[in-house]
């Protein structure tokens, strides 16, 4: 596959968009990780939803994203974890390097618009000094 440039910079496209994906190994997936996190880690809690942060010596920020079954059906809870995904995704540049993250919903974030999404995750990430 031929690189892609942009005419005016000179620039990699590919290189620019390779920070905005979300891979596996951004991942938190399995039980022992998310249980690690909640026992090792410290909480910072807001009215619509929870982070659980634990930092390690690694250079990767993974986050695992945890939404009950009280919170409603299959289709809502799809939704609202798409939406924290998208958060993620599009500000985990922003995060300290070695950041393992489990951000909890609740309830109120159903009805969320995007920035509501956005504007609570950097709330909560200011308030966990995730930050750089």
């Amino acid at each position: 596959m031929w690189p892609i440039f942009s005419m005016r910079s000179g620039v990699n496209i590919l290189e620019k968009t390779r920070r905005f994906k979300f891979g596996r190994m951004e991942r938190i997936k399995s039980k022992k990780g998310f249980q690690l996190v909640y026992n090792s880690g410290r909480s910072v809690v807001d009215a619509l939803s929870v982070i659980y942060v634990l930092t390690s010596p690694s250079e990767r920020v993974q986050i695992g994203l945890a939404v009950g079954k009280k919170l409603g059906n299959a289709v809502l809870r799809n939704h609202v974890k798409r939406m924290m995904r998208e958060v993620f995704r599009n500000r985990k540049h922003e995060l300290k390097a070695g950041s393992h993250i489990v951000w909890v919903a609740r309830k109120k974030l159903i009805a969320a618009d995007y920035n509501t999404y956005d504007r609570v995750f950097m709330r909560l990430a200011k308030r966990a000094g995730l930050l750089n």
